[in-house]
């Protein structure tokens, strides 16, 4: 009776597991749309993808054992921004929609995790690089995606940049909680602020 028991018990724990296994969840992170909406590109297994809208095949724009992440249309939709940690920490890469070799942007030592890019053509991302041992929160810098410096643009914190389709503000994410302090009310609550760059 035991050994029945035992047998039932381990089927019962197989058939759980390999219909857990059978989970259909492609795990597609940080999806982002192209201007007219057409193409979707994200970031699967650690590179960049793009695919119709409308469905079809993806196709894949990087491929490297580093991790790639937040993909982000240029406004022309000729080219895609992407953070990867190819390096060791997250600089940003701009590389042709229809793939090619990525270019490396940043080169600092802190992490750049890019957030959009703005009306004339630059890219709009968050980092730590100045405040760092003095704050905690990022700071918003912006650079040429033909490479250069980087510049910040804010004498404000904030995390999450995205200008608005006429370029005259910039919304952003200012204040240092968690995320997973939902509860939590307090000076360190995350409040959306609203940068008006024409005054």
């Amino acid at each position: 009776m035991k050994n029945k028991s035992l047998f039932i018990f381990i089927i019962s724990i197989l058939v759980v597991s390999i219909s857990m296994g059978k989970d259909n969840s492609p795990f597609v992170r940080f999806p982002a749309l192209n201007s007219n909406g057409s193409q979707i590109a994200f970031s699967y297994q650690g590179d960049i993808w793009t695919v119709p809208t409308s469905g079809g095949q993806a196709f894949r724009i990087t491929i490297h054992e580093a991790y790639e992440e937040n993909p982000q249309w240029s406004n022309d939709d000729k080219q895609i921004a992407f953070t990867s940690n190819r390096w060791g920490n997250n600089d940003i890469f701009v590389i042709n929609a229809t793939g090619g070799i990525p270019k490396r942007i940043t080169y600092n030592s802190s992490s750049d995790l890019i957030n959009d890019w703005t009306v004339s053509n630059k890219l709009l991302f968050s980092t730590r690089r100045t405040f760092r041992q003095i704050e905690w929160e990022k700071e918003i810098y912006s650079a040429s995606p033909k490479g250069g410096t980087a510049n910040r643009i804010l004498d404000a914190f904030g995390d999450m940049p995205s200008m608005s389709p006429n370029g005259k503000y910039i919304a952003f994410v200012k204040g240092p909680c968690r995320i997973s302090r939902e509860d939590y009310h307090g000076s360190a609550n995350r409040d959306l602020w609203i940068y008006d760059t024409q005054n």
